[in-house]
């Protein structure tokens, strides 16, 4: 359904082996939390980036927010030195976290040149065939409202993808988080066996057209990358296996307080350091920059980067590590 799907199942291949061996002590049938933040469109930056921290089940969720909002009590631009505790808690040799954060150049113009109106407004029409299709499937009342529910939405977006005025690059926003998400919870599910994931964001201009469509589209890309990874008898039954995790999307406020605000903090400090990052010399801006680089990305087996290129007619995906020398 879409090319950037399996792109990113092929360069995140090695990310998942080491996912896999990070978390290998964790039992089967757990649930998993998938945090994002996002540094997009900052003209004083020359990346865009999509973070995203994978936290464990290692203890609760009050527990865990309680522990950031003691040892990072603001966010990364609001501060001018790293707090020590979260650059621990994301660098931590045991395995609580693991993230993998998705960088382009800001000229690219998150992949202008491959996701085009069209190409975009037939990806969503493809979604809401898939959907249609897998109604028959259902029996529950709440399994068929909402995929009844998801079409409406995503036959909103399409309609919105018509319009001569249609905000191009808020749509390639929502189409990459979405296919982003779907990878990183299918590669829980090739790790640990998750029995739910719970998708968690950052607020976010993205959330907030067609009653967050992103999460519809990241339930298609999810369902569609986990049918391409099981076996051609399963495929051909449509029967993606009793496995696979159920997911939760956790649709921020759009005012106030976020309820998940600390968790946040945790991408959050991975974006805003990348973005600020110089491909070429490797030099970033601020001290607190440099501190994150090397505290948290250079050296670690647990914090990736995939790298995102694109032409008129492909994309282009790589993992990369940050490797130093002492």
């Amino acid at each position: 359904m879409i090319d950037l799907l399996p792109i990113l199942v092929q360069a995140t291949a090695t990310t998942r082996l080491q996912l896999k061996q990070w978390f290998s002590r964790y039992p089967a049938g757990m649930p998993w939390s998938v945090v994002s933040d996002y540094c997009i469109g900052d003209v004083h930056k020359g990346n865009d980036v999509f973070s995203f921290v994978i936290v464990a089940p290692h203890d609760t969720t009050e527990n865990i927010c309680e522990y950031i909002a003691g040892a990072a009590p603001k966010d990364l631009k609001n501060t001018n030195k790293v707090p020590l505790g979260l650059v621990q808690y994301l660098a931590c040799e045991v395995p609580v976290t693991f993230s993998v954060s998705f960088v382009m150049r800001r000229d690219a113009a998150l992949l202008r040149n491959y996701l085009s109106v069209e190409a975009m407004s037939a990806l969503v029409a493809g979604a809401i065939s898939f959907l249609d299709d897998r109604l028959s499937l259902y029996q529950d009342a709440r399994d068929i409202d909402y995929h009844q529910s998801a079409i409406k939405r995503l036959s909103a977006f399409k309609r919105d993808l018509s319009h001569k005025n249609v905000n191009a690059k808020l749509a390639r926003q929502i189409h990459l988080v979405a296919a982003m998400v779907a990878t990183l919870c299918n590669m829980l599910n090739q790790a640990v066996s998750a029995r739910a994931i719970r998708w968690i964001s950052d607020r976010d201009a993205l959330f907030e057209r067609h009653d967050a469509v992103v999460s519809d589209l990241a339930y298609v890309y999810y369902l569609t990358q986990a049918i391409e990874l099981t076996t051609p008898e399963q495929r051909e039954t449509q029967n993606i296996g009793s496995s696979l995790a159920t997911l939760r999307f956790e649709i921020p406020e759009k005012t106030g307080k976020h309820r998940f605000d600390e968790l946040i903090r945790l991408p959050d400090y991975l974006a805003g350091t990348l973005a600020d990052l110089d491909s070429e010399t490797m030099a970033v801006s601020k001290e607190k920059f440099d501190v994150v680089l090397h505290s948290v990305f250079v050296n670690s087996e647990n914090n990736w980067l995939i790298q995102l290129q694109s032409t008129d007619e492909r994309i282009t995906a790589r993992s990369a590590l940050f490797r130093g020398w002492n």
